[in-house]
């Protein structure tokens, strides 16, 4: 791997509270694969995930950090056999969409090609983030599982948003939630125990910076007082 000099890189831009949210994307293209990230760097990311807000402040939430290539490679494997074998041949998600208005046509291609690339590199990134649920979800309690849930994703959310601001790129992936069990192996988690709830590349990434991405209007989303 041709590793980049620290030296030549320019650091983050200061960002807003407005500027964060709004322009924190999902890189997939744009992850510097030569670049090492601080072991510390990634521990403040983490620190700053735990302070969002958690059900019953009960701290379910735990982080799988993985740095070792070894691991990462077969991690990355697992991870594109299942883009080829079900993102691309399944008739969901961006391979099968049409989109009429040439804005969300050209928006989709954009998308999809980044998604290739991650598939392509995802073996070579510098690390892997598993963010766990513990215990388990109970099989059947659905009322249960949305509770829990709705913990660990404002968790998961404020890492990301700590990781842009130490000049990170992340992409929230769930492409290998139906291989659990091999990606346990891999990396020493008891699946009786332990619920995967994504898989995150984490690296530096280039450029530096982001824009807002194109999305309708709010009202189009929005209904007062009813549906």
């Amino acid at each position: 791997m041709t590793m980049t000099d620290p030296a030549a890189v320019t650091p983050p831009e200061p960002l807003g509270a407005h500027d964060l949210i709004t322009t924190t994307r999902a890189v997939r293209r744009r992850l510097d694969l030569g670049r090492e990230v601080d072991p510390r760097t990634l521990e403040e990311c983490v620190a700053d995930a735990l302070q969002a807000p958690q059900g019953s402040n009960l701290m379910r939430t735990e982080f799988v950090i993985v740095r070792d290539p070894a691991r990462i490679d077969r991690l990355g494997r697992i991870y594109r056999e299942e883009f080829d074998g079900f993102y691309r041949a399944s008739d969901v998600g961006l391979f099968h969409r049409v989109d009429a208005d040439p804005t969300h046509a050209a928006q989709s291609r954009r998308t999809r090609d980044s998604a290739e690339h991650l598939a392509a590199v995802m073996s070579r990134v510098p690390v892997i983030v598993i963010p766990c649920l513990t215990p388990r979800l109970a099989e059947g309690d659905v009322l249960a599982a949305k509770h829990r849930l709705a913990t660990v994703y404002p968790t998961v959310w404020n890492f990301m948003l700590a990781a842009r601001l130490r000049g990170l790129g992340t992409c929230w992936t769930g492409m290998t939630l139906g291989r659990e069990d091999e990606v346990a192996e891999i990396v020493g988690i008891d699946p009786a125990e332990v619920e995967q709830v994504c898989m995150i590349p984490v690296a530096h990434y280039t450029g530096t910076t982001f824009r807002p991405a194109w999305r309708p209007p709010a009202e189009e989303f929005i209904h007062w007082d009813q549906w």
